[in-house]
């Protein structure tokens, strides 16, 4: 089978080969799953670089944390699932590839009306902005909630997500379209942080008031200022630093207000039966309560291209490697 896989770790997309490796086989309780698509997330730049969970003994190595497609064959044990079944898998890696492995727990049925690539986009971003809001943020109706990023692929489900929850929503991006865009999806105001300053535009949108919750993902000077913007008693969840360091340690604050790093990672790993909330999730994609949004899709053979477009900032929701 052709797949993507790093011998070495390298800040730039060249250490990315595609190449042709045998067809993995499913372990006791495992699937095999003939891919259809697979979803790009900024932690596998992370992982390309050697900054992510991967020690340099452990490669070469099949990035790609979630895909979906089609089982193929069964692991021993394996009751859940059948040979034919449509699935959509969160396994951390692997996924850049036309056959992958995943283990029972890390794998969801797919809804008959949502297709591969938008279901390979769900459960990185969805899960993130569903657990990162409702759970670590304590987000409310009636609350104000800032969006960093929102043209990101966190970014369009976290506005959907705080309407769902009955917040209103302000939402930071670049240019007019992709506010247009952003609003479309639900945000109750779009600030354009290259024409004005954002954090001003807060306050007046806010009445002087401030957020109640911040979503940030930038790090850097915007993590920062979104401090400054939280009303008393508000929550910042950071889900990691894209362009910019965030503390190690978040900082104390005043007026029971309260800062935290948020990984979907960590809380799945805490909490694996929260990974069902998926089903739910993706039967409200398929009753088109929310939009799963897909900028552009790349063969697998153009991950290395992929990879650049993600790394720059004028993406606006998610990135897709397709297979065959």
């Amino acid at each position: 089978m052709k797949a993507i896989r790093i011998h070495k770790f390298g800040s730039t997309e060249e250490v990315l080969q595609f190449e042709e490796v045998p067809v993995p086989q499913p372990g006791a309780h495992e699937l095999l799953i003939k891919v259809e698509a697979a979803s790009l997330n900024r932690a596998d730049l992370g992982l390309r670089s050697g900054n992510y969970r991967i020690a340099p003994e452990d490669l070469p190595i099949i990035p790609g944390r979630e895909f979906a497609g089609t089982v193929t064959k069964l692991g021993d044990g394996v009751t859940e699932f059948k040979i034919g079944q449509r699935v959509v898998a969160y396994t951390g890696m692997g996924g850049y590839a036309e056959y992958a492995c995943a283990k029972v727990p890390d794998v969801r049925s797919i809804p008959g009306g949502v297709d591969a690539a938008t279901a390979a986009a769900v459960p990185t971003v969805f899960l993130t902005a569903w657990f990162g809001l409702l759970e670590e943020g304590k987000l409310k109706a009636g609350e104000w909630l800032l969006v960093q990023a929102g043209s990101s692929g966190v970014g369009t489900a976290a506005i959907q997500i705080g309407k769902h929850a009955g917040a209103k929503v302000i939402a930071t991006t670049s240019g007019a379209e992709k506010g247009r865009r952003l609003r479309e999806l639900g945000a109750d105001e779009v600030i354009d942080y290259t024409q004005d300053e954002w954090d001003t535009e807060v306050m007046r949108v806010t009445g002087d008031r401030d957020v109640d919750v911040v979503l940030e993902m930038v790090g850097g000077d915007v993590y920062q200022k979104s401090l400054q913007v939280l009303a008393a008693g508000g929550r910042l969840v950071s889900i990691g630093g894209a362009f910019g360091k965030i503390p190690d340690t978040p900082p104390a604050l005043t007026e029971g207000r309260k800062a935290t790093r948020f990984s979907i990672t960590n809380y799945l790993k805490s909490k694996p039966e929260d990974f069902k909330q998926l089903d739910q999730i993706l039967g409200w994609v398929e009753k088109k309560k929310f939009q799963v949004v897909i900028d552009k899709r790349f063969p697998l053979e153009e991950t290395r291209a992929a990879q650049w477009y993600l790394q720059g900032r004028e993406h606006f929701g998610k990135i897709i490697l397709t297979m065959g």
